[in-house]
């Protein structure tokens, strides 16, 4: 399969706006926080109702191009 980031890298709105697409390492990380403990009611609500096509990372990528938009990067990103 193709991984989201780099199907994305043809989209219309993501080559006027490079800036805000998410590394594999941002979305990784979120992916990472999600399966910590103390998260499992955010990775549930997560799975079952905002993630379009059971796709979890896909959802986070957008949240991640999001941070990105406030100028989140990184670690700070991932959160």
């Amino acid at each position: 399969p193709v991984a989201a980031g780099a199907m994305l890298r043809t989209d219309p709105i993501v080559l006027r706006y490079p800036q805000y697409l998410p590394t594999d390492e941002e979305v990784d990380a979120a992916l990472a926080l999600l399966d910590l403990p103390e998260n499992q009611e955010l990775k549930t609500a997560l799975e079952e109702r905002i993630c379009i096509g059971g796709c979890a990372r896909s959802a986070l990528l957008r949240f991640c191009w999001q941070a990105r938009e406030d100028h989140k990067f990184g670690q700070d990103c991932a959160e």
